[in-house]
Protein backbone atom coordinates (compact mmCIF):
# COMPACT_ATOMS: atom_id res chain seq x y z
CA UNK A 1 0.00 0.00 0.00
CA UNK A 2 1.30 3.44 -0.95
CA UNK A 3 2.00 5.80 1.91
CA UNK A 4 0.26 9.15 2.15
CA UNK A 5 2.24 12.27 1.48
CA UNK A 6 3.39 13.78 4.78
CA UNK A 7 1.78 17.13 3.96
CA UNK A 8 -1.60 15.46 3.34
CA UNK A 9 -1.31 13.45 6.56
CA UNK A 10 -0.52 16.63 8.47
CA UNK A 11 -3.53 18.40 6.93
CA UNK A 12 -5.79 15.52 7.95
CA UNK A 13 -4.47 15.77 11.51
CA UNK A 14 -5.09 19.52 11.60
CA UNK A 15 -8.67 19.10 10.39
CA UNK A 16 -9.43 16.17 12.66
CA UNK A 17 -11.66 16.72 15.68
CA UNK A 18 -11.04 13.25 17.03
CA UNK A 19 -7.48 12.08 17.63
CA UNK A 20 -8.51 8.46 18.23
CA UNK A 21 -10.36 8.35 14.90
CA UNK A 22 -7.39 9.92 13.12
CA UNK A 23 -5.05 7.38 14.69
CA UNK A 24 -7.30 4.44 13.79
CA UNK A 25 -7.64 5.60 10.16
CA UNK A 26 -3.92 6.28 9.80
CA UNK A 27 -2.31 3.71 12.08
CA UNK A 28 -0.12 2.26 9.32
CA UNK A 29 1.10 5.76 8.47
CA UNK A 30 2.21 6.59 12.02
CA UNK A 31 4.92 3.96 12.51
CA UNK A 32 8.35 5.55 12.37
CA UNK A 33 11.09 3.22 11.25
CA UNK A 34 13.83 2.76 13.83
CA UNK A 35 17.53 3.24 13.17
CA UNK A 36 18.09 -0.48 13.71
CA UNK A 37 15.35 -1.41 11.22
CA UNK A 38 16.78 0.97 8.63
CA UNK A 39 20.35 -0.23 9.11
CA UNK A 40 19.28 -3.85 8.72
CA UNK A 41 17.31 -2.92 5.59
CA UNK A 42 20.44 -1.25 4.21
CA UNK A 43 22.49 -4.32 5.11
CA UNK A 44 20.27 -6.37 2.81
CA UNK A 45 20.25 -3.71 0.10
CA UNK A 46 24.04 -3.46 0.04
CA UNK A 47 24.54 -7.20 0.55
CA UNK A 48 26.98 -6.54 3.37
CA UNK A 49 27.70 -8.02 6.75
CA UNK A 50 27.80 -6.27 10.10
CA UNK A 51 31.49 -7.06 10.64
CA UNK A 52 32.38 -5.62 7.20
CA UNK A 53 30.40 -2.44 7.80
CA UNK A 54 31.77 -2.07 11.32
CA UNK A 55 35.34 -2.50 10.14
CA UNK A 56 34.92 0.07 7.35
CA UNK A 57 33.18 2.42 9.80
CA UNK A 58 36.05 1.89 12.26
CA UNK A 59 33.59 1.15 15.07
CA UNK A 60 34.02 -1.21 18.00
CA UNK A 61 32.25 -4.44 17.02
CA UNK A 62 30.23 -4.71 20.25
CA UNK A 63 29.07 -1.11 20.04
CA UNK A 64 28.15 -1.54 16.37
CA UNK A 65 26.11 -4.68 17.10
CA UNK A 66 24.20 -2.82 19.82
CA UNK A 67 23.27 -0.13 17.29
CA UNK A 68 22.13 -2.72 14.73
CA UNK A 69 20.10 -4.54 17.39
CA UNK A 70 18.47 -1.35 18.66
CA UNK A 71 19.96 -1.66 22.16
CA UNK A 72 22.03 1.50 21.82
CA UNK A 73 21.14 4.92 20.45
CA UNK A 74 24.13 6.03 18.45
CA UNK A 75 25.42 9.56 18.52
CA UNK A 76 25.37 11.56 15.28
CA UNK A 77 29.05 10.97 14.51
CA UNK A 78 28.65 7.21 14.96
CA UNK A 79 25.77 7.19 12.49
CA UNK A 80 27.93 9.17 10.08
CA UNK A 81 30.72 6.62 10.52
CA UNK A 82 28.23 3.89 9.61
CA UNK A 83 27.16 5.90 6.57
CA UNK A 84 30.77 5.91 5.37
CA UNK A 85 31.12 2.25 6.30
CA UNK A 86 28.37 1.07 3.94
CA UNK A 87 28.94 3.56 2.01
CA UNK A 88 25.54 5.28 1.84
CA UNK A 89 24.32 7.92 -0.54
CA UNK A 90 23.75 11.40 0.80
CA UNK A 91 19.99 10.80 0.76
CA UNK A 92 20.34 7.56 2.72
CA UNK A 93 22.63 9.30 5.20
CA UNK A 94 20.12 12.11 5.69
CA UNK A 95 17.39 9.55 6.42
CA UNK A 96 19.65 7.70 8.86
CA UNK A 97 20.37 10.93 10.75
CA UNK A 98 16.69 11.86 10.74
CA UNK A 99 15.66 8.47 12.13
CA UNK A 100 18.33 8.82 14.80
CA UNK A 101 16.76 12.10 15.91
CA UNK A 102 19.60 14.27 14.66
CA UNK A 103 19.75 17.17 12.28
CA UNK A 104 20.50 16.25 8.73
CA UNK A 105 23.72 17.39 7.13
CA UNK A 106 23.32 21.06 6.23
CA UNK A 107 25.45 22.56 3.50
CA UNK A 108 25.72 25.96 5.21
CA UNK A 109 27.59 24.37 8.14
CA UNK A 110 31.22 23.94 7.08
CA UNK A 111 31.79 20.60 8.78
CA UNK A 112 28.55 19.24 7.35
CA UNK A 113 29.45 20.55 3.90
CA UNK A 114 32.79 18.75 4.05
CA UNK A 115 31.05 15.54 5.12
CA UNK A 116 28.53 15.91 2.31
CA UNK A 117 31.39 16.34 -0.14
CA UNK A 118 33.13 13.25 1.22
CA UNK A 119 29.94 11.18 0.95
CA UNK A 120 29.31 12.34 -2.60
CA UNK A 121 32.88 11.48 -3.60
CA UNK A 122 32.76 8.02 -2.01
CA UNK A 123 35.36 8.70 0.68
CA UNK A 124 35.87 6.16 3.45
CA UNK A 125 35.96 7.14 7.14
CA UNK A 126 39.71 7.75 7.17
CA UNK A 127 39.58 9.94 4.07
CA UNK A 128 36.66 11.89 5.52
CA UNK A 129 38.53 12.39 8.79
CA UNK A 130 41.65 13.49 6.91
CA UNK A 131 39.56 16.05 5.06
CA UNK A 132 38.02 17.33 8.29
CA UNK A 133 41.41 17.48 9.99
CA UNK A 134 42.99 19.33 7.06
CA UNK A 135 40.17 21.88 7.19
CA UNK A 136 40.59 22.39 10.93
CA UNK A 137 37.34 20.66 11.84
CA UNK A 138 36.60 18.08 14.51
CA UNK A 139 37.02 14.57 13.10
CA UNK A 140 34.28 11.96 13.37
CA UNK A 141 34.35 10.45 16.84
Amino acid sequence: MRKKDTYILQQELRKSDNLDKFEKENNSELHAQSVAEYLNELLIKYDGTKPEIGKRADLDEGYMYQIFNGRRNAKRDKLLRLAFGFPLTLEETQKLLHLGGYGELYVRRKRDAYLMFALEKGYDVMQANDLLYDKGMKILE
